[in-house]
């Protein structure tokens, strides 16, 4: 078990520093110059480097460990605030967002302003792994949870919705035997798991499960789920993308990356499931070896998810299982 929540926020890490060097290419274009992604590839801050996702993942996992397992919007502020680097590839609404905050705009009226009603990115899905894993047993506090770190920087609710459906499928990658998984099952226990709002991601993921033996052609699973930074847009096809090739960690990452697009947070999506079911064992060595060290780098991910694995074992945080669309 403390494999897979390492593996959840190494995940993330991985395929952040994976897709990168290639973040903004079609899949077509991928596919012409490269044939795939394999291997870490040079990139702006040197290979294996991470982008904005890795570093709010790590903030948000400080944030979890240093309030006892809650999600704190105040701490989460200062912590971005904190972490904050241009270097490491910030969107614009968070650019906006850390310009807002240092005059003194509280952090709900600041993301109300962004994007005329709010962001409906997946910058809130790319950094939750950390709930996902610490709440797992207790799918009502992982919806909740997921939803308020999110609204710390998207007000709209689809950003909402997306993180707390990427939070429940790393929470039930992390549940899954690996012995006698079913995408199928998966998929389906995962739409039980959201609330009637969630209307659009629950059409994506039935969406997805009629795509599922259709992953070769890479231009219809981009035309019909996405591979942009709009939350619906990417986390169903990060979900698609570990479903297709949840036997394999390198597989699932290499196709996320295949798509294009997003390639850096669709891959660190992708990454967060498939670590929690298979664990930080199953990051290729060649991969390992190329992370950035260093403050916050890889050994820092490590001890983080060694550490909420602690909190949550000594803490327990719930054992409820009940679907958030039968409890919320």
């Amino acid at each position: 078990m403390e494999e897979r929540f390492v593996g959840a926020l190494i995940g993330t890490f991985v395929g952040d520093a994976l897709g990168m060097p290639v973040e903004g290419w079609s899949w077509s274009r991928i596919a012409r110059e490269l044939g795939e992604v394999r291997e870490m590839l040079p990139a702006r801050l040197g290979r294996g480097t991470y982008t904005d996702d890795t570093l709010l993942m790590i903030a948000l996992a400080e944030s979890l460990l240093a309030n006892d397992g809650r999600v704190v919007p105040e701490d989460l502020v200062q912590r971005f605030r904190q972490v904050y680097d241009p270097r490491r590839g910030f969107g614009a609404g968070m650019h906006r967002l850390i310009r807002l905050w240092e005059q003194g705009v509280p952090w709900e009226q600041a993301a109300r302003q962004l994007f005329d009603g709010g962001s409906y990115g997946n910058g809130a899905a790319m950094r939750v792994a950390p709930v996902g894993v610490l709440y797992h047993r207790d799918v009502r506090a992982l919806y909740d949870a997921a939803v308020l770190q999110a609204r710390v920087t998207h007000a709209h609710p689809l950003g909402q919705q997306g993180a707390a459906l990427q939070a429940l499928a790393v929470a039930q990658a992390l549940r899954a035997d690996v012995n006698t998984f079913s995408p199928d099952e998966f998929l389906e226990d995962l739409e039980a798991s959201l609330p009637a709002s969630a209307e659009t991601y629950r059409r994506a993921l039935m969406q997805a499960g009629d795509l599922l033996d259709r992953w070769e052609d890479r231009a219809l699973i981009v035309r019909r789920l996405g591979n942009r930074s709009a939350a619906h847009r990417s986390v169903p096809t990060a979900i698609y993308a570990f479903l297709t090739h949840w036997h394999s960690f390198e597989e699932a990452l290499v196709y996320a990356v295949s798509l294009g697009g997003d390639t850096d947070t669709l891959a660190a999506m992708t990454g967060a499931i498939s670590g929690a079911l298979h664990g930080v064992q199953a990051v290729p060595s060649r991969w390992w070896d190329a992370l950035e060290r260093g403050p916050r780098g890889r050994d820092e991910v490590v001890t983080l998810g060694k550490r909420i694995y602690e909190l949550w074992r000594t803490r327990g945080f719930g054992n409820r299982q009940e679907n958030a669309s039968t409890s919320l």
